[in-house]
């Protein structure tokens, strides 16, 4: 019971953001929120960092970068008093992205700071998860019994755990795929799980491929084998019923045939356009 109220409350919280996002998409119209945000990222990132700038800006807020590396972080000091200081600075909002996901977050809380999640190395990636389901809803508008195949290094992939989580709270199947050595084996939101990616197609209705996180790996992978087994090839894509999404950054003609990006059945576009209306939307829900 307690489960099924908590996942009540995020449900009704992350619709509210949804609807939020799509105000902003269709409407044209924001909020000038005047605060101040710093977006502190400790690990590489195109889309998500610039987008949540652009949103930030977007909302009024004055905004500030810190480059993990280039901060004090790099001489021991811990992510709490990096963010204290952000706090009496007088910084409202941090959007942090990190390499750990061995910190304290109840007492980062305690500093009454908004606090966004951009990436906390293999956990979570609330914003990406968000806005996956946001670009899904816009093509399908229901989700309930669609079956969403993850395919690729699932194990590594924050994006996955963030994902899966909020396309069962709408009422989907999940299936995984990828060499058995990249499904996790204790996650609890997998529905199905092939090493066959033709199977997996024809049981998906969407599929969302996966990068291999190469940065985690020890082993090297033969790429080409893997294109061959787990690669959305132009044959398979021509069998996926629904949608093809992909976070990003995408390994061309590894994870995806290079000429299949930006086709028809492509929400990979979609997913960078509307990064921006969400990640707008988390930012006002967090400052109230």
């Amino acid at each position: 019971m307690k489960y099924i109220i908590e996942a009540q409350n995020i449900k009704d919280d992350y619709k509210n953001i949804l609807e939020r996002a799509k105000f902003f998409k269709e409407k044209n119209i924001y909020p000038t929120l005047n605060k101040s945000c710093a977006l502190f990222f400790e690990e590489p990132s195109t889309r998500t960092r610039l987008s949540f700038e652009k949103a930030s800006r977007n909302l009024g807020c004055e905004t500030y970068y810190i480059q993990g590396n280039f901060s004090s972080s790099v001489k021991g000091e811990t992510l709490f008093d990096t963010f204290l200081s952000f706090k009496k600075i007088g910084i409202d909002v941090v959007i942090f992205r990190t390499s750990d996901i061995m910190f304290d977050y109840e007492a980062l809380l305690e500093l009454k700071l908004g606090l966004i999640n951009a990436g906390d190395s293999t956990h979570e990636h609330p914003s990406q998860g968000l806005l996956d389901v946001f670009t899904l809803l816009e093509k399908t508008h229901t989700l309930k019994n669609q079956n969403i195949l993850y395919v690729g290094d699932i194990y590594h992939s924050r994006v996955f755990r963030s994902g899966a989580y909020l396309f069962k709270l709408e009422g989907a199947n999940i299936g995984v795929c990828g060499y058995p050595s990249f499904i996790p084996k204790d996650y609890p939101f997998m529905d199905k799980v092939f090493t066959n990616l033709d199977e997996a197609i024809e049981w998906a209705h969407h599929v969302i491929a996966l990068r291999i996180q190469k940065e985690r790996h020890k082993e090297t992978y033969n790429l080409e084998s893997y294109f061959d087994m787990y690669g959305i090839t132009k044959e398979r894509y021509n069998k996926i019923k629904g949608f093809l999404m992909h976070p990003g950054p995408v390994n061309r003609d590894i994870d995806i045939d290079g000429d299949l990006l930006y086709k028809e059945k492509s929400l990979i576009a979609n997913q960078i356009e509307n990064g921006v209306f969400v990640r707008m939307a988390m930012i006002e829900y967090v400052v109230g």
